[in-house]
């Protein structure tokens, strides 16, 4: 009795891996379609909530549909306005280019190089530029360098076959005749350095900020406005400060003229302070020959 008591023993441990073995198998079974059922079941609403919201021919269903359209158009309309904008953006950036480079290149009946600045003078000694352009593209010493339609910068004072050097009217030494518009003199102007000249005006000449500034051997000369008035009552002169309106550390191209727009003869820079005075005397938007309304008006009344 007791040798029968142990193997029965013995057995029911091997049963019970059996039945655990048969257990677990049958889990794994029956798992992936609980499963399967069970996310069937959760995700039935959702799937059903969906279809009717895609298909359904009700109104709140609709309205749904076609709000998420017109939702759809706003974000596609914005886009293209975006897109619409930088084109236009673009579109003025190069009409403004253009036009600078119309300037630079002066009037249809005047001859121009352009050229790129590719040294300024934080990057070379005194006040000179560096061109990219020389001798093979025409470049002569002594031709008046422009930025924009009308204001000059200097000279061409070196030539190489590729590149040139220009030396600005700033340079320290630098003296030519200037015009002041406003009081109408002619003075004296000489560079300081530092991308600034220096006109001499005797006592008693009204001298102000902001007054024009040209160069009358020079077509055409303008060279830039007094930015400041050094004026002491006991000095015989009083001087003007003048500087380019466009500053050089933003100058990326200019435009090289010839000898011939330079001047020689006295008569012809009196010639020029002349036509400088008389374009002062010039009234815009006026026609010639017409009678104004105010004036027939009091003249009535009188």
């Amino acid at each position: 009795m007791k040798t029968q008591s142990r193997l029965s023993s013995k057995k029911k441990p091997h049963l019970k891996v059996i039945l655990i073995a048969l257990l677990v198998v049958g889990l794994g079974m029956l798992l992936p379609k609980v499963v399967s059922v069970t996310a069937a079941i959760v995700t039935y609403p959702a799937h059903a909530i969906n279809n009717w919201i895609n298909d359904s021919s009700s109104l709140v269903p609709s309205f749904i549909r076609d709000r998420r359209d017109l939702e759809n158009q706003i974000t596609e309309l914005e886009n293209q306005l975006v897109v619409a904008a930088s084109l236009d953006v673009t579109q003025r950036r190069l009409i403004e280019e253009n036009t600078r480079l119309r300037q630079l290149l002066g009037k249809e009946d005047e001859e121009r190089t352009l050229a790129a600045v590719i040294a300024r003078p934080s990057e070379l000694p005194f006040d000179l530029l560096q061109i990219d352009r020389g001798s093979n593209q025409g470049i002569e010493v002594g031709a008046p360098v422009f930025v924009g339609k009308d204001t000059v910068l200097g000279l061409v004072v070196y030539t190489a076959p590729e590149y040139a050097f220009v030396e600005l009217i700033t340079t320290p030494g630098f003296e030519a005749t200037a015009f002041i518009s406003g009081p109408n003199v002619a003075v004296g102007l000489e560079g300081v350095g530092g991308g600034v000249a220096r006109v001499r005006v005797p006592q008693g000449i009204p001298l102000t900020t902001g007054q024009l500034v040209y160069l009358p051997s020079v077509e055409p000369g303008l060279f830039g406005r007094i930015s400041y008035v050094e004026n002491e009552p006991t000095q015989p002169e009083q001087y003007g400060y003048v500087t380019p309106d466009v500053p050089l550390s933003g100058l990326y191209r200019v435009g090289v003229g010839k000898l011939s727009q330079i001047s020689e003869s006295p008569e012809q820079i009196d010639v020029n302070i002349l036509e400088l005075m008389k374009s002062k005397l010039k009234v815009d938007n006026v026609t010639v020959g017409t009678v104004g309304t105010t004036s027939s008006s009091t003249i009535e009344e009188i």
